[in-house]
């Protein structure tokens, strides 16, 4: 080959070489441009915000809203720390709460501003740091009859009640000035003059017992109108009468005048048809009708609508009586929780893993207000609200606290506790006070229309906000929950953002517009074709009929 063949050729190949490189650049652009592309189409997706979920803004007996070791994880309790609280109760400024796992009631003067505020009384035990029930004091069942009948319980040892100690203190109120203890374990409730003000202080009448230093329940198992076999709730609404549920006894005793002396007969009782009777559900347990209880827990009493409500444990219910009972073993208006009077399952039958938005497991407390009405239904681990006192059987309710919707039911949600969640939550307090911002409809400015209404400030909210009024509720509310498997009391001031509504029933099904086709087929593909049978087609496999 001659010298100018040979750079000929060389001059060709790096022709080739470059036409090669600027074939590579260009499919680089491409694929740029297609990178870009795609990002800037990921950029231009617009992301739905999620609001943010509403929940207690204070929690008490906890130093933040993840923490829920019982008294922080400490062997012993300190005068901020709590364990398996179970009721609350307010009186002014001050706050207490029944710590039912250290056997003791503590007392805020003033009501806490900040997590982990400590208290400033304890009652039932000597110092902040005691926990034991009783203070440890203990008798056996050869010196004091067992209150359980003919069973013979000769030998066994029980706690010892003095007139200064707690066992289990459960329901709280201040009636007419006076402190009212739920003491359970003892089978009384005790009551001071006043408002305690130093640690210990002992109470100066009791109820349930001839005196402070007795405990048997049912006083040697005698049942009668002044006899209590571990009670739980308590409450009176006009500092005259005295609700109290005598859980044990199935049965709630009410009181028309406020007790002079220890032991002081009750004069009305509910769910039994006598003062001396006992059984639940009168002795048919799964009989349950409209004038029976089993272990009712909770009871409250709405003075300004003259209604009662009865928490039914026992057969997952609650019982509204839209009149102050006259009659012992009165019947009940209207039940929540089942769909009739004669019904008691868990979650209106569907199990204890199946709630909804009217069913009850296991609920524990009530309460009601100008806000709504509020059930802490414990075997849900949540809170479900009313917007008014429901009037018909089952009526579902609006709202829940402490799962993201009324189907769940685990407890903190099977996740880390947070200030949304809730675990076993047993008492309820409401305080509410007039919204000064509230105006009535009537009273309001007319509304411009939207063309009017909207300015350069306005627009900067975009058009939406420029033409939607602020929801102004015309009360304000704390409601209090003694989340009890958290150790803990849970504040809230807000009700709960719910989600839209979805069918729950529907998720477990798949819809099938024709059941001849295979799942995953396109509907157009109505056959198969066959090239080797002269494109005949063959039917597709049906489906068994659902």
């Amino acid at each position: 080959m001659s010298d100018e063949d040979q750079e000929n050729e060389k001059e060709a190949d790096e022709g080739e070489s470059l036409e090669l490189v600027e074939v590579d650049e260009d499919e680089e652009l491409d694929e740029l441009e297609v990178d870009e592309d795609d990002e800037l189409d990921e950029s231009d997706e617009v992301v739905e915000e999620k609001v943010p979920e509403k929940g207690a803004y204070l929690i008490i007996g906890q130093g933040d809203f993840s923490t829920v070791m019982s008294n922080r994880g400490a062997d012993d309790p300190g005068d901020n720390t709590l364990s398996a609280p179970h009721a609350i109760c307010k009186f002014g400024d001050m706050l207490f709460v029944s710590d039912g796992g250290n056997h003791r009631v503590l007392i805020w003067d003033q009501f806490p501003e900040e997590m982990g505020e400590p208290s400033n009384v304890v009652l039932g035990q000597e110092d902040f740091a005691d926990c034991l029930e009783n203070r440890g004091l203990s008798t056996t069942l050869d010196e004091m009859t067992s209150g359980l009948g003919d069973e013979n319980l000769d030998g066994f040892t029980i706690s010892k009640a003095e007139e200064d100690t707690l066992s289990m203190p459960a329901g709280l109120s201040v009636i007419d000035g006076k402190l009212y203890v739920v003491d359970s374990g003892n089978h009384r409730v005790a009551r001071w003059n006043g408002i305690p003000s130093d640690d210990g202080e002992p109470p100066t009448l009791v109820m349930g017992q001839d005196n402070l230093e007795q405990n048997e329940a049912n006083r040697e198992g005698l049942v009668g109108s002044g006899s209590l076999f571990f009670p739980t709730g308590i409450c009176s609404g006009d500092d005259q009468h005295v609700f109290v549920a005598d859980k044990d006894n199935h049965r709630v005793l009410i009181w028309k005048k406020i007790p002079f002396s220890d032991g002081w007969n009750a004069d009305l009782c509910l769910g039994q048809k006598d003062m001396d009777e006992r059984d639940a559900n009168r002795g048919d347990f799964d009989n349950v009708l409209q004038d029976t209880l089993s272990f009712p827990t909770g009871v409250f009493y709405d003075v300004e609508n003259d209604k009662v409500f009865v928490v039914d444990q026992g057969n997952n219910r609650v019982l509204i009586w839209n009149s102050l009972p006259r009659d012992n073993g009165q019947p009940a208006d209207v039940v929540i929780g089942q769909k009739d009077f004669v019904s008691r399952s868990p979650n209106m039958g569907k199990g204890e893993n199946r709630a909804d938005q009217g069913s009850l497991y296991f609920p524990n407390d009530v309460v009601a207000g100008k806000t709504g009405f509020f059930v802490s239904d414990s075997g849900n681990n949540r809170v479900l609200y009313w917007k008014e006192v429901p009037t018909e059987n089952g009526q579902p309710a609006d709202m829940v606290f402490g799962q993201s919707n009324f189907y769940d039911n685990r407890h903190n949600r099977y996740t880390k506790a947070n200030a949304a969640t809730l675990n076993d939550p047993y008492g309820l307090w409401l305080e509410e006070e007039e919204n000064p911002d509230w105006v009535p409809l009537e009273e309001r400015p007319e509304k411009k229309p939207l063309e009017e209404s909207l300015d350069e400030s306005s627009l900067e909210g975009g058009v939406e906000e420029a033409n939607t009024d602020e929801y102004i509720p015309e009360y304000l509310f704390k409601l209090f929950i003694a989340d009890r498997g958290n150790s803990r009391v849970a504040v809230w001031n807000e009700l709960p953002i719910m989600p839209e509504e979805e069918d729950k029933e529907q998720d477990d099904f798949i819809e099938i517009e024709d059941a001849n086709l295979l799942i995953g087929e396109d509907e157009d593909e109505d056959y198969l074709a066959d090239e080797d049978e002269d494109d005949q087609a063959t039917p597709a496999e049906e489906l068994p009929s659902v």
